[in-house]
């Protein structure tokens, strides 16, 4: 569902939001101007933005989920989504905005599993570009879609999920595991019911012009030059450790 109701909770979420994301686009864009160059953040002052970079994130995380509790009701059916579900997990999670990698990087990083969770990444990265390779030498309107799908139906845990079912980044984790909900039971999350009418699953879209801002932001950080994929780009940050080091983190 894109389109919702514009109710009064709807106008005040994303009014909040938007004031948000103007704010930081506008701090971005004033650091890029001081600094003479056409992006704000880079290799050279990453790590003494890394304060803001987490202070912001923590807030666009917020206000998306005061937007979500904004727009469910209008979800008739409600969510049958509940802790240590995890179908959805199984996903290779694409659409990861720069600063929440640098985010989840940062609370990874003083955990003793890191080196367990960048090996369980390097895994399934390695396994998701060997089925993408396939998915384009068999040709097909859509390789990278049918990838992901193909990935999907391998069942493939996020690195993240513990014993118990429940995600171990949770409060750290980005807004595209945020954003997937179902109408539906769990046992019709699962490969064989996911392109079927059991399995009404749905994305919670925010506002056009809202994605434009957070596109916005994110191009201040191109020149780091990270995958828009959570599992690649985590390997990323973790060849940037210095930077980390360096802001005493």
């Amino acid at each position: 569902m894109s389109d919702y109701f514009p109710t009064k909770a709807f106008v005040r979420a994303t009014t909040l939001m938007r004031s948000f994301l103007i704010a930081e686009r506008d701090r971005l864009d004033a650091l890029a101007l001081a600094r003479n160059r056409e992006k704000a953040i880079d290799n050279e002052n990453l790590a003494s933005e890394m304060p803001s970079i987490f202070s912001f994130c923590e807030g666009y995380q917020k206000h998306f989920m005061g937007y979500l509790t904004a727009v469910m009701p209008q979800h008739p059916h409600g969510v049958r989504c509940g802790p240590g579900c995890g179908n959805c997990c199984k996903h290779f999670p694409m659409s990861v905005e720069p600063f929440e990698l640098i985010f989840l990087y940062a609370f990874l990083r003083t955990s003793d599993s890191l080196l367990d969770s960048l090996e369980k990444c390097l895994s399934r990265t390695h396994r998701f570009y060997a089925i993408r390779e396939k998915a384009e030498v068999e040709g097909g309107e859509d390789p990278e879609e049918n990838a992901l799908h193909a990935y999907f139906n391998e069942g493939h845990p996020c690195p993240f999920i513990l014993s118990s079912g429940s995600c171990g980044v949770y409060e750290h984790r980005p807004v595209t595991c945020r954003m997937y909900f179902s109408e539906t039971s769990p046992e019709f999350c699962v490969s064989e019911y996911l392109q079927t009418e059991r399995n009404r699953s749905f994305i919670v879209y925010l506002p056009d012009d809202i994605e434009e801002l957070i596109a916005d932001i994110s191009t201040h950080y191109e020149f780091l030059a990270l995958p828009e994929s959570l599992y690649d780009g985590l390997l990323a940050m973790n060849v940037m450790e210095s930077a980390f080091t360096q802001g005493h983190l």
